[in-house]
């Protein structure tokens, strides 16, 4: 095959970026190759004139997505080959300090995540808030072909063009993913599939960064107008291999392939300026190559935001959004106890009314249903647009809230069933819990997922779990469990106060219930929490009693139950027992839990989740390594039954942990220590 013909002569700038990513890449396949650099490597070869094209497009107020094959990306959007190549070497004056390495960069507008399609949930969220801005920014996620075999891609586009939203997807389409053609794997095409959802689709295959770039200028422009999102599909060559050394293709398939490259076309064309560009930009990657390589090693800490050289690195400040007009009057406090939703459903009003940057999403919140548990009612009709009642899409609508949160904003998501988090999980556990810290220096993302949870509703199995076990041990995703001892008020605007992405979960029982109130549960037991504060721990028990006979803990929706044992306890086994409420599961505070146990005995943790590496077995072993000199008996874990939950009312009974179970486990532990001690009772 012969070269194309050359189109326009790229200008000096362009070609410059052009051959610096070409020899950026170049010199990470000669370090993989000498052993200098390790992990996943993923080139674009061929497709460097697509980030040259668009990078003169965007502006300081935009946020650019990019994916697992982004070296080009990042370079042509911020010049920084320094920073870049320190990165992936793991060398003083990473980006991200090591942290990252090649699929993992973040720098003020730009981030790169390696999960295929996770990106796009987020640009979405990261959209809308600059929608809200109203200054007409943009988000930009780039994808691969291969990349639309994603559920998320569908839920991303979805939402965008429900909510005219200034995205744009560029589809570096290079026809194999990874090693599987497209043909093979994509059925259909890109255009139809965006046609689908009625999102704008231009293609082209031009590799002349001058023509598609005035291609592309005024589909953004009108994208930035409000013309809602767009998706680009590109047709590029990819030369080189998915990732190093991992090339399955002929080389005939990659002769044809070559003989498409810009780099030969150009080189053709204008030898003597070609050639002197080259060189100048090879000598200059060398050169830093040299000096990156001899410097020391990274300490995981991205190197200070001063140093970022990126027009995207320092956006200028987003203004305050206008004040809103006068809400209207929220609803009234209830004169006795409140219920534990109308405490939450006040926390929401609350929250949303102090702070003009929180957003709610979820299923059907909008009034008039309020969602399923009536939890957001009249928040639609107070706040408007801030509040969205979304399609069934639980992971797009986590990662729009991320984006929104990575943006500067802060967002609740509803679960309709905390069941459903599990189609949440890569946003929640692969996006906002590792963007904190992933990125070699703290990424705040203000993110509170509620999911109501557990059984005794009759729902049956994929509607009454208790899956709190599932997100246990992820670092920097904050555990709250809901208790009728807790205010939600505090509770709620701590968690979104952190900077954590966090998940509250609400047992489904307690939202009818009445809120403790005063310091007494009755006229036997009575409780205070701990340090005082939203995060204490309620401490529940027979006033005076300095050392109890065993201890007690049980998140928030076992505590009725709970209360309901420790009354029968003393009242009919004369066994003064504590109970331990806390109002966070993860990050656990054992040593304070370990320090309110006192001295007491036995200890038993209650949880409604299913055996097998969950909640309690967690304190169980956090107790047993403090306490170890005080229990006269392990501490023993009460669970729900080992298989799904029946429907019917009296086959669920029976898989939960009821009132009667804790009594008699507690009764158990204490006969236990009698014997052991030699003590009657």
């Amino acid at each position: 095959m012969l070269n194309p013909p050359p189109g326009p002569e790229p200008d000096d700038a362009d070609l410059a970026a052009l051959l610096l990513i070409r020899h950026v890449e170049l010199a990470l396949l000669r370090l993989f190759g000498e052993g200098l650099v390790s992990g996943t490597t993923h080139t674009c070869l061929g497709q460097e004139y697509v980030p040259v094209a668009l990078a003169p497009l965007l502006g300081a107020a935009d946020m650019v997505f990019s994916n697992h094959r982004g070296h080009g990306h990042y370079l042509a959007l911020t010049g920084d080959a320094e920073g870049l190549l320190a990165e992936v070497l793991g060398r003083q004056g990473a980006v991200c300090g090591g942290a990252g390495g090649s699929q993992h960069l973040y720098t003020g507008g730009f981030l790169s995540t390696g999960v295929q399609g996770e990106s796009l949930p987020v640009a979405v969220g990261a959209a809308l808030r600059r929608a809200r801005d109203g200054a007409g920014a943009l988000a930009l996620a780039f994808v691969g072909d291969g990349t639309w075999g994603e559920g998320s891609v569908y839920e991303a586009l979805n939402l965008a063009a429900l909510w005219r939203a200034p995205l744009v997807v560029v589809v570096e389409h290079n026809g194999i993913a990874q090693s599987t053609p497209t043909e093979r794997q994509l059925a259909g095409s890109i255009g139809a599939r965006a046609a689908a959802f009625g999102i704008a689709h231009h293609r082209s295959s031009t590799s002349e960064v001058a023509s598609l770039r005035a291609e592309l200028a005024p589909l953004l422009d009108e994208v930035r107008a409000g013309g809602g999102p767009l998706v680009v599909e590109l047709d590029v060559p990819r030369l080189g291999p998915h990732s190093k050394g991992d090339d399955t293709r002929g080389a005939e398939e990659l002769a044809a392939l070559g003989a498409r490259d810009w780099y030969r076309a150009r080189a053709g064309a204008s030898e003597q300026r070609f050639a002197a560009w080259d060189a100048k930009q090879a000598a200059l990657v060398d050169a830093l190559v040299a000096d990156v390589v001899s410097r020391p090693p990274s300490d995981g800490r991205a190197r200070a935001a001063s140093a970022d050289p990126s027009p995207l690195a320092a956006p200028p400040a987003v203004p305050a959004p206008p004040a809103p007009p006068a809400p209207p009057t929220p609803p009234a406090v209830p004169a006795g106890p409140e219920r534990v939703a109308e405490n939450l459903n006040r926390a929401l009003h609350e929250l949303m009314a102090a702070d003009p940057s929180v957003h709610l999403l979820g299923e059907d919140v909008s009034d008039p249903y309020g969602g399923a548990f009536k939890v957001t009612r009249g928040l639609s009709t107070r706040f408007g647009e801030r509040v969205r009642s979304t399609p069934l899409s639980e992971g797009a609508i986590t990662g729009v809230g991320a984006g929104l949160a990575l943006a500067g904003e802060r967002a609740v998501v509803e679960m309709m069933f905390g069941d459903f988090v599990t189609l949440a999980f890569d946003q929640l556990v692969n996006f906002a819990a590792k963007s904190v810290s992933m990125y070699g220096r703290r990424v705040p993302v203000p993110l509170l997922v509620r999911c109501p949870v557990g059984g005794r509703r009759g729902y049956g199995a994929t509607h009454s779990q208790s899956p709190q076990k599932h997100l246990m041990g992820v670092p920097d995703l904050d555990l709250y469990e809901l208790s009728p001892f807790h205010d939600a008020v505090p509770l709620v605007r701590h968690a979104l106060s952190t900077g954590n992405p966090s998940v509250l979960f609400e047992d489904k029982v307690l939202y009818t219930e009445r809120r403790f109130t005063g310091d007494a549960v009755d006229e036997v037991l009575h409780w205070r929490l701990d340090g005082g504060s939203a995060l204490g721990t309620a401490v529940v028990g027979p006033a005076g009693v300095e050392r109890p006979d065993a201890v007690v803990i049980a998140p928030g929706g076992l505590a009725r139950r709970a209360v309901g044992a420790l009354r029968s306890l003393l009242l009919e086994d004369e066994l003064c027992v504590r109970l331990l409420v806390p109002a966070r599961l993860y990050p656990l505070d054992a040593d304070r839990l370990a320090e309110l146990c006192g001295r007491a005995p036995a200890v038993v943790v209650v949880e409604d989740g299913t055996p097998g590496a969950g909640w309690g077995t967690e304190v169980a072993q956090a107790l047993h390594t403090r306490l170890w000199s005080v229990l006269r008996a392990p501490v023993r874990v009460l669970t729900a039954a080992d298989r799904p939950v029946p429907a019917a009312p009296h086959l669920e009974d029976e898989v939960f942990v009821r009132d009667e179970d804790i009594r008699r486990a507690v009764r158990a532990l204490a006969e236990h220590v009698s014997t052991e001690c030699g003590e009657e009772r």
